[in-house]
């Protein structure tokens, strides 16, 4: 896979002395806009990324999306720099990213979310436990939820008790990673702990049905379900936005 051009801002942030690139692209019209820190998946910067990079603003979000490969070597593939992910190193360039997005005058603080697809899925969890500054998070189908990166740390899963916010998840019946199991565990937790979700679980999707270029292609109805999973995302983020006390929003 290779990176995709991506269009739009680009700001570098430091983070434990090293320079994060961090893409920005703004929706059409006056602010402040809400947004969404975009979470990428393992194939980081590239196509399918660049296309969430447009529809998010098209839908009216302020885009910004950290690039967590950044200290990747050039040499390696884009598909093959996840193995330099560590979380700590992560939830710190999260961290960072939603300060820096939150310091614009042009977004919304209300309506802060976070989101990503598959290894993005699993980091928007991660953020979520780590950086109570959301509207909610949003994870498609986030896979690897009960490994760690990093000897020593706690998986996305075990930290889901530490979420402040609500959790709007994606998931395929015809997936493996996450199988239809995990999912039951990830919602057994949130409700363990009272944390307001909204799943919508697909009979006829595989994982990656919201990638629209994925490898193998997508047949008709993952075509149909990535159409209505993004419709039904895009309400519920407005109608969060539109209730903040129930959102539980953190700001700072």
């Amino acid at each position: 896979m290779q990176e995709a051009k991506f269009d739009g801002e680009t700001v570098h942030l430091t983070v434990a002395g090293r320079a994060m690139d961090v893409h920005i692209a703004v929706p059409p019209g006056p602010g402040p806009h809400p947004a969404v820190l975009l979470m990428f998946h393992r194939g980081g910067l590239d196509a399918c990324t660049a296309h969430y990079f447009k529809e998010f603003p098209k839908a009216g979000y302020l885009t910004v999306v950290p690039n967590f490969y950044h200290h990747c070597p050039k040499d390696v593939p884009l598909h093959d720099c996840k193995k330099f992910l560590k979380d700590d190193e992560v939830t710190a360039e999260i961290s960072a990213a939603a300060d820096y997005a939150l310091s614009r005058p042009d977004l919304d603080r209300r309506r802060f979310f976070i989101a990503g697809h598959c290894m993005g899925g699993r980091l928007a969890f991660l953020g979520a436990t780590t950086k109570p500054v959301f509207t909610a998070a949003v994870a498609y189908y986030g896979g690897g939820m009960m490994t760690h990166w990093g000897e020593g740390r706690p998986t996305p899963f075990e930290l889901i008790k530490n979420i402040r916010c609500p959790v709007y998840g994606f998931f395929g019946d015809l997936d493996t990673n996450p199988s239809p199991k995990d999912v039951d565990r990830f919602e057994a937790e949130l409700k363990r702990y009272g944390i307001p979700h909204v799943f919508h679980r697909y009979p006829k999707a595989g994982h990656g049905f919201q990638n629209p270029a994925r490898d193998k292609g997508r047949n008709a109805d993952e075509i149909a379900t990535a159409e209505a999973a993004w419709a039904s995302m895009l309400d519920l983020m407005s109608a969060a936005g539109a209730q903040p006390d129930r959102a539980r929003v953190h700001a700072g």
